[in-house]
């Protein structure tokens, strides 16, 4: 062969090569943004069953060894949060902004959201950040550890 087929035959497989790589980045961004928006959808039903005392919707949410660390330092199971929720007092909910990072099959959303509670007849309003760690698992992102602090 000529050097000049061998050249085109090389620029050729890096031009394949690039493309190749190009695609496969494009479909892993596409994949993540929608994982992103799955995600965030996710944190927004959770939100609200947390509003709406859904402990059915929370259940679907959140695995069965999911561990929480709360906004006063203590870890607290699933069982225990469903409890909570049925008993809450949140009277409404905003979820601020939210970042999703994906690593394969684990996402880790950071987020903010507001909450008015109302109990003893007395209002009062609280801004949380959290985290929330999720795993896909059978097909399915389900939540498997948060942490939420208050910031006054």
């Amino acid at each position: 062969m000529s050097p000049r087929v061998i050249a085109y035959i090389g620029f050729t497989t890096l031009v394949l090569s690039a493309l190749a790589f190009s695609q496969t980045k494009n479909s892993t961004t596409d994949s993540d943004a929608a994982i992103s928006r799955t995600l965030q959808a996710t944190e927004r039903a959770w939100l609200n069953a947390e509003k709406d005392h859904d402990v059915g919707t929370f259940d679907k949410i959140v695995a069965d060894g999911w561990i929480a660390i709360s906004p006063d330092g203590k870890t607290q199971t699933k069982a225990e949060r469903a409890a909570e929720i049925k008993a809450a007092h949140t009277t409404s909910a905003t979820m601020g902004e939210m970042k999703v990072r994906v690593f394969g099959n684990t996402a880790v959303v950071t987020g903010s959201d507001d909450e008015t509670t109302m109990e003893g007849g007395k209002e009062s309003t609280s801004h949380y950040v959290w985290t929330d760690v999720f795993v896909k698992q059978n097909g399915k992102w389900l939540a498997v550890a948060s942490q939420t602090a208050e910031v006054k």
